[in-house]
C-alpha cells in the first residue's frame, strides 16, 4: 500500500500529470543546460493560459506573482554551473512594484538580471513589459544558494 500511495504521488506532481497555467517563450535559445556556464540573465514572454477576468489583483497579485518566481532566483546560479553540481536555492526575500494594470493573459516580457551571486548567496532584479514596451512591474530577490544534499539510502 505504501508503495503505491508514493508511485502515485510521483506521477501527479511530475510535469507530465501537472499542467502549467503560464505559457512561456523565451527570447533566445536556452543553450544551456544544468551543466554549462551562461550569461545570468534571462529573457522571456509570458502570459496566463486562457482568459481572464478584468480583475487586476487575479492579473498583478496572482499571475505576475507566480511566474516571477518560476525561474528567478535561478538565473543567479548560470556563470557557476558545472558538470555534476545539483544546486537547490531558497528565497529569502522577494518584493514586487506594480507600476500600473496590465492583463497578464496578454503577453508580458520578463527580463531577468542577476548583478551578484557570491558567498552563497544570490540577487536578482527583473522588470515586467507589456508589448506596448510599458513598464509594469518591478522586482527583486536575494536567496541561498547551495549544493544539494544527496540522499543517503537506508538499505
Amino acid at each position: 500500500m505504501i508503495t503505491r500511495n508514493r508511485t502515485y504521488r510521483n506521477k501527479v506532481a511530475s510535469r507530465e500529470y501537472v499542467p502549467w497555467p503560464i505559457e512561456i517563450r523565451f527570447c533566445e535559445p536556452n543553450t544551456s543546460t544544468n551543466q554549462t556556464k551562461s550569461p545570468a540573465s534571462l529573457r522571456y514572454w509570458f502570459r496566463a493560459k486562457g482568459k481572464l477576468s478584468d480583475d487586476q489583483a487575479l492579473h498583478s497579485r496572482c499571475v505576475a506573482a507566480y511566474t516571477s518566481d518560476l525561474i528567478f532566483l535561478q538565473v543567479s546560479m548560470n556563470p557557476h554551473r558545472e558538470k555534476g553540481l545539483k544546486s537547490s536555492t531558497v528565497s529569502l526575500d522577494h518584493s514586487m512594484w506594480f507600476h500600473r494594470p496590465f492583463r497578464a493573459d496578454d503577453w508580458v516580457l520578463y527580463v531577468i538580471y542577476s548583478p551578484s551571486a557570491h558567498g552563497a548567496r544570490g540577487f536578482v532584479s527583473g522588470q515586467m513589459f507589456t508589448r506596448n514596451g510599458e513598464l509594469v512591474a518591478s522586482l527583486t530577490q536575494e536567496g541561498l544558494l547551495r549544493m544539494a544534499r544527496t540522499a543517503k539510502s537506508k538499505l
